[in-house]
Order: C-alpha cells, then structure tokens, then sequence
C-alpha cells in the first residue's frame, strides 16, 4: 500500500496540489489508523491530511476518484474468498455496501465436457463481475500500468494485462472448443469471443485513463518545451501556465519568508550569549532589505510576435501575488497602456480586446519608444524592471535607441525577450544586436520554460 500511496501522492502534485514530506507521513498514520475496509473512510483520512483548502479538496477527489477506480464497469463487493486474494492494498477499492450481484454462471455458460475451463473465461462467464474486477486489479498491479511512460506504449500495457489475467489458458480453452462436436461448444466459444472483446475494451480504458493520469508530469513537460508559435492557448495549456507561476509564487513567498526573519548575525549572536557560557539560546539576525518589483511590461502584439505576448501577460498576471505593481502597455505601430482593461476584465478576456483593438498591425519600435518616453518614463526609477517582448524588426524605420538607453538609464533593469533564435538577430530589418547594448539583459524567449526561467531570474533580483 504504500507504494500505492506514493504514486498518489505524485499524481497529486502532478495537478498543482502542494503535499510535503510531512504531510504524506501524516497521511500514511491516518490511513494505517482508519484501515482500507472502508473506501469513504480512507478518503476522508487522505483529504484531511492532503487537501489544505477547498480547492485543494476539489482537485483532490477528483484524483482520488479517477486513481482508486478499477474499469468503467461497476464494481460488485467481494466475496470473502476473493478478498483475499488482493494485491496489497487494494481491498479499500470496494466500498462497503455497494451491493453484490448474484453468483454463479448462466446456463450458457456451463463447462462443455472434455475441455477444462480457464480461469479466465470463468471469470468472463460470471454474471457477479467482481472476480473479473479482482483480476483486472491484480493484472494493473503485476504489469506495472503506473510505470507507463509513453503513448505508443499504451498497446504493450494492455498485452500484459490481458497475459496477466490467463489469456494463454483462455486461448487453450477456445482452440479445444473448436474441435468439440457438442452445441454447447459452440455457444460457449461465441459467449467467451464476445466478453474477451469487452473486457479489451475495459483494459484499453484502464490503460488510457491511467496514461491520461499519471502521466500529467509528463504532458506538462512537453507543453512547456514546445515552441510558442507552435502551441495553441488553450484550457489545458492555461492549466500549465498557472501551475509554472505557483511554483515560482511559493518558491519567492520562501524567499520574503528568510527576508522578514532574516540572516544569522554571528558576531552579533556570539556577544549577545557570552553571558550563557557561550551557549547560543539567543540569536541575533541581521534585516535583509525587501522590495517588491515594480514592473512595466511593453509587448509588441504585432502578428509575428502577438502569440508570445499573450503568454507573457498571462504569465505575468498570473503572478499578481508577487508582481502587485504592473503595468502593461502595447504597441504595433502607436503604444497603449491596457493596464486598466486587466483591471476590469479577466486576463484572457482582456487579452482578446487588446488583440482585437490594438493588435496585428505594422510593426513601428521608433514611435512606440517615443510615446513609452511621454506616458511612462517620468514613473520609472532604480525600483522598476521593464520588460520588452517583440522581434525588433522595425520595418527600416528609426530605430530610437536613444530613447531605449534613456530607460536603461533611469531603472533597474531591462530585459528584452526576443522570440526569434538568436542566429537571427540582425538579419535584414532586425535592431535587435543595436537594442541588445541598450539592455541589462537580452534573452531568446520561445516556450513557456524559458518564459518560467526568466521570469524567476527578475524574481531573485529584486
């Protein structure tokens, strides 16, 4: 069980839900106190320990539900014999009180004489369903489904399921039907033939859904890797947008966490404890200065770049809790401020209206530097960071680079993120090498994991 416990545990944090080493030994002492006879029990006694909110419980018997789940069919309560014969752990799966089907075979279904049956088509034949349920489990188990990796393995977990529930035996059993002279052979073939492809098809289920589960991790992995001109907004990938900003939320709550207690001052703490023979019952800490980013985030939402630009807002909104000072502006040819429109509208309904008004024309850096320089640059000062996101191609027109240098000069920091691979800055229309010494930093910006590394990198340096 508790390698069952374990795998949940992932596909917990998998889907956002943050369970920390004492939490999960919390859980493993409720669980071994409450047993696994009674699935709403052990559910109880997990969401206690696990869930820290009613969000958090949300998400989690959503997993609980989709990980402690044999097959789409409805699962029978056990008979005693069966019981016993679970794999470790995995009697909780059937809640009490579910109710039981009647045992025993159909007529159609009786031993035909000369052909010893199999386990398995016995299984198939048995009208309760809760034996063919136990086997599905145990095949789960044996086959390691929870070790599944990749799509095209999906067709070689449900092989061994099949080969783990007898489905040699099975296939003995039908070639010795085959030769039968007895009707009753016949019958029996076509019944088994008939619930082998059913029970494929519950396998193929299992399979999907555990691939679709536990492999959450891995999916996320492969969004956040692809290219953002590549990748489509959609729910899915706003899942994993929002899960990169918590992370890097907690990761910076630990940070002003150490700030507001502090750094060990050992000098200071030596003096502090001469008076207790040197014993360090009292010590001393040093304040560490915080200051939270203001940031201005300038994005080209021309067609070439308008795709990068939402995922930047999106991003950076998403991490409100810690960049509570921002200000967004557009710009294709003339320069907007929108800051106001986040405001009022969700983030993704706002990104469509700045789209919509302001997005999708001919690229013009010159005048949207002079209009950044009427609008903004009197706000900016050493506490604020601004990010620029665009190609820089100007279409041959002015440059401005006085006007980038200007505000390099007044802030923080500025950070430019280029869409493009960087063996193409400077080709034909690009400013991008002539902006880059005007810059504190410069970066090639295309998936949403580099978008995570540089927004914690602006993170660390405030």
């Amino acid at each position: 069980m508790d390698r069952k416990l374990s795998e949940f545990i992932d596909v917990l944090r998998n889907h956002g839900l943050r369970v920390s080493p004492p939490e999960v030994a919390d859980a493993a002492r409720a669980t071994a106190l409450v047993g696994y006879g009674d699935r709403l029990r052990f559910q109880d006694a997990l969401g206690g320990t696990l869930a820290k909110s009613l969000a958090d419980r949300l998400t989690f018997d959503t997993c609980f539900e989709r990980f402690f789940r044999l097959d789409s069919a409805t699962v029978h309560a056990p008979t005693p014999s069966s019981a016993s014969n679970l794999p470790e752990g995995m009697e909780f799966l059937f809640g009490q009180g579910q109710g039981g089907g009647g045992g025993g075979q159909g007529s159609d279904g009786e031993p035909v004489p000369g052909v010893p049956p199999s386990a398995l088509g016995e299984q198939l034949l048995d009208a309760n369903d809760s034996g063919l349920a136990l086997a599905l489990a145990r095949a789960a188990v044996d086959s390691k489904l929870s070790s599944i990796r990749v799509l095209t393995q999906k067709g070689l977990f449900g092989r061994r399921m099949l080969m783990a529930m007898g489905l040699d035996e099975l296939e003995r059993e039908l070639e010795a039907l085959k030769t039968s002279p007895l009707p009753a052979a016949a019958r029996r073939a076509g019944l088994l033939r008939e619930r082998l492809q059913r029970l494929r098809r519950r396998i193929q289920e299992t399979v999907e859904r555990n691939y679709r589960l536990l492999r959450q991790q891995d999916r996320d992995a492969v969004l956040r890797e692809t290219d953002f001109a590549l990748l489509r907004e959609s729910e899915e990938v706003i899942a994993v947008v929002r899960r990169l900003a918590r992370k890097l939320i907690t990761r910076h709550r630990r940070r002003e966490r150490l700030a507001d207690r502090g750094l060990l001052d050992v000098r200071a703490t030596l003096r502090r404890n001469i008076a207790h023979d040197g014993i360090l019952i009292d010590p001393r800490w040093r304040r560490v200065r915080k200051d939270r980013p203001r940031v201005l985030a300038v994005c080209d939402v021309s067609r070439s770049v308008s795709r990068h630009a939402r995922f930047l807002l999106l991003f950076l909104y998403s991490l409100q809790e810690v960049i509570p000072n921002l200000r967004t502006f557009v710009f294709a040819s003339s320069l907007h401020e929108v800051t106001d429109l986040f405001e009022r509208q969700p983030v993704t309904a706002a990104l469509d209206t700045v789209m919509d008004r302001h997005g999708l024309g001919s690229t013009d850096y010159g005048r949207a530097l002079a209009d950044l320089e009427e609008q903004a640059l009197a706000g900016v000062d050493r506490r604020s960071t601004l990010i620029f996101l665009g190609d820089a191609r100007n279409n041959n027109g002015e440059a401005r680079l006085d006007l980038l240098r200007q505000f390099h000069a007044r802030a923080r920091q500025l950070i430019w993120l280029n869409p493009e691979e960087r063996n193409r800055w400077g080709s034909g229309d690009s400013e991008m090498l002539r902006y880059a010494g005007a810059c504190s930093a410069v970066h090639a910006c295309r998936t949403l994991d580099d978008l995570e590394r540089i927004i914690d990198r602006l993170l660390r340096s405030a």
